[in-house]
């Protein structure tokens, strides 16, 4: 049974007064504004480096710089109040392997929403060889007793998520198909939120929820995670959102109108590239199979929380996936993203183009530089801690959210580290190994 006609309550975003913190934090990023703009502008009138390096250098502070006007004009406007019946059906699509830790909360999570239109759940598992699947079964037993419909699709063996999310999309009767990662959690107003973007504009086909880290509290690794998160969605996914072209609607947590979905499902589930079969990196491949005929958006309010990885091992695996995926889907959008607006297509192809020379960048000032000239890095890094620190406070500023200093470790650890990654996942795109496991 479901509430028809009944005027949920209106949502208004209320002005709360600055804080005395959040005063001298904007001061504070405005100064950094200020004096890193006169220290990049010292430093490329001074220095000696291959014109490319300046090139580079000038063109990264500017995109970087960019995003803070950019994102000024992000909005998540949720203050229109629709009638329940008005409300899409919704259905959840969970795919999952070895997931009986936490499949129940995630099914749990979906269906205690706090949403007036129906809903259903389809829980897809990939082949596990743990009790997964008798979890499944569980939360539908749970839920066909209070008339809630939650559907098990198995597998006999694995087949890959991309598989498990097409078939729950096949088997879905709603009109809005959220797909969720199997160890993400929704809050309760999140599908709200997320299907108003479809109710506010019949261009949109996709809309990117907001994802946090469920165990930020449980290392110094989850902590960077949980700051990097908060700055790719918050800052570089907003500013894609004020243009309609977010490019990848996270699996954690995104939604799709079903019959654009259904118009691109035959070709994104059989993909190839290079003459493999594309097994990883779905959620950025749907985006832009949407991307090319619709609007794609991000909501700031629906969020999830997605446990990310604790050891070190599967972290660099995980990122070495992400890449791959980025590079593969970049190629692709590049393609026909210059037929969208031209300040997100500037933005998109500079972007595309910025991490991939990056490694060229950091062993001229790591290696070249200290070994041929004896230059000591410290300009360079010193630009670095700025940069990432002045994020860091923009993203304070905006959320409050108390580890934003951990984005100076993960951009050390990103130059030192994850940096060299990008060659190598140039090198190993053909290999669909999903490397987390």
């Amino acid at each position: 049974m479901y509430v028809q006609d009944i005027q949920l309550p209106l949502k208004r975003t209320s002005v709360r007064p600055f804080s005395f913190t959040k005063i001298m934090v904007f001061l504070a990023f405005v100064l950094g504004v200020h004096v890193l703009f006169v220290y990049k502008s010292t430093l490329i009138l001074t220095s000696h480096d291959f014109w490319f390096i300046k090139a580079y250098v000038v063109l990264t502070g500017l995109f970087l710089i960019s995003r803070f006007l950019l994102v000024i004009f992000y909005t998540d406007n949720h203050d229109v109040a629709y009638s329940a019946s008005s409300y899409p059906s919704v259905s959840f699509v969970i795919a999952g392997k070895n997931e009986e830790a936490s499949i129940f909360k995630t099914i749990e999570a979906c269906m205690e929403s706090r949403y007036a239109g129906p809903m259903e759940c389809i829980a897809i598992d990939d082949g596990s060889t743990d009790n997964t699947r008798r979890e499944m079964y569980r939360a539908r037993a749970w839920y066909r007793r209070q008339r809630k419909r939650v559907k098990v699709i198995g597998f006999n063996k694995n087949r890959g998520k991309r598989e498990g999310m097409a078939e729950g999309a096949l088997a879905a009767t709603s009109e809005i198909i959220v797909f969720v990662d199997s160890d993400s959690f929704l809050e309760r107003d999140a599908v709200r939120h997320i299907t108003e973007h479809f109710l506010a504009d019949p261009e949109v086909a996709a809309v990117s929820g907001n994802s946090g880290v469920e165990n930020k509290e449980y290392n110094m690794l989850t902590k960077m995670q949980s700051a990097r998160y908060g700055i790719s969605f918050d800052i570089f996914k907003a500013c894609e959102s004020v243009f309609g072209v977010v490019t990848c609607c996270p699996g954690c947590f995104s939604a799709y109108r079903k019959d654009a979905l259904l118009a691109v499902l035959t070709p994104w589930r059989n993909q190839m590239f290079l003459g493999t079969r594309s097994t990883f990196g779905d959620d950025r491949s749907l985006t832009n199979y949407i991307l090319r005929n619709w609007k794609v958006v991000y909501c700031q309010s629906a969020i999830a929380m997605t446990i990310v990885p604790e050891k070190i091992r599967v972290f660099f695996k995980q990122q070495l996936r992400w890449k791959k995926s980025w590079i593969r889907e970049g190629l692709m959008a590049a393609g026909f993203i210059w037929r969208k607006n031209i300040v997100a297509s500037v933005s998109f192809y500079t972007n595309l183009l910025l991490p991939i020379f990056s490694p060229i960048v950091v062993f001229n000032a790591l290696i070249i530089q200290p070994a041929l000239f004896q230059r000591v890095p410290s300009t360079f890094l010193l630009g670095l801690t700025a940069m990432s620190l002045l994020y860091g406070l923009f993203y304070f500023w905006q959320s409050s959210n108390r580890y934003w200093v951990y984005i100076l470790p993960f951009t050390l650890m990103y130059t030192f580290a994850l940096v060299w990654q990008m060659p190598y996942a140039l090198f190993k795109l053909r290999d669909t190994s999903w490397g987390t496991r």
